[in-house]
């Protein structure tokens, strides 16, 4: 087979025994962008649910894109949980697409919104962003603890968008899509969730062209969740307040 140019699109998906979820997936993600070059990159942490054999056999059978395939699978490993932010900058970082997305592997998230995603970024828009604070978008919560996640998400993100006017109401989601010429501008350094809100202020210090989009997000229907709900609350504030403080001294 002879390889074509390489893929329009990248798709980050940072992963920690997700294999059910990843198998409904990635047949959704290759459906919607059937009309893309893709590559799908899924950044694999330390399962151990059999997600590293199952990748491992996807890459093999869609090693590359073809003239006979559109799309591919590669999949990045390590032997640790260090963080959603690090793996994503792992993701990113071995991504070769024009446009790179990133999204939640658990099912939060209808793959159906990554057409929305690109439909901006074909628009003139450097970032797009998904939201579920957004007053079109819905953050589904039938139990308590879910509950207790929106208020807490809720809280955090309205503190974010009154101290940072740039027009975003939704920081914290793992629903994006990014333009490689600004990828390649930002210089993050966080490794927690606090990477999701670091590239959106680094963006706005840029002077990138930035829009979300409505999402309804809902529970995790395969699996458990990684979220540490305790230290995100700890630890969030302090350097969220540190990369606000950033946005406002370079600023003209």
């Amino acid at each position: 087979m002879t390889r074509l140019s390489r893929p329009e699109v990248s798709i980050i998906l940072p992963t920690h025994n997700e294999l059910t979820n990843l198998k409904i997936l990635i047949p959704q993600i290759i459906h919607v962008l059937k009309a893309y070059n893709l590559e799908i990159i899924v950044v694999d942490d330390a399962s151990t649910d059999g997600s590293r054999e199952w990748l491992k056999r996807q890459h093999q059978l869609h090693p590359f894109i073809s003239k006979k395939q559109t799309w591919f699978i590669r999949p990045l490993f390590g032997s640790q949980l260090r963080g959603i932010g690090f793996a994503l900058h792992r993701g990113y970082n071995a991504s070769r697409g024009d446009i790179i997305i990133s999204l939640d592997a658990d099912l939060s998230l209808s793959a159906t919104i990554i057409p929305q995603l690109l439909s901006q970024i074909n628009q003139g828009y450097d970032l797009v962003v998904g939201s579920r604070h957004h007053p079109l978008g819905q953050y589904q919560a039938p139990n308590p603890t879910i509950r207790q996640k929106r208020f807490i998400s809720h809280l955090a993100n309205w503190l974010i968008t009154h101290l940072l006017p740039i027009g975003i109401t939704d920081f914290s989601l793992d629903c994006r899509a990014i333009r490689r010429k600004l990828w390649r501008q930002l210089k993050l350094k966080e490794t927690t969730n606090i990477w999701l809100i670091e590239m959106i202020i680094a963006a706005a210090i840029k002077k990138a062209r930035i829009i979300e989009i409505p999402v309804v997000f809902k529970d995790r229907r395969f699996g458990v969740s990684k979220l540490n709900l305790k230290r995100e609350i700890l630890f969030t504030g302090y350097h969220v307040i540190g990369l606000i403080a950033k946005y406002y001294l370079t600023r003209p």
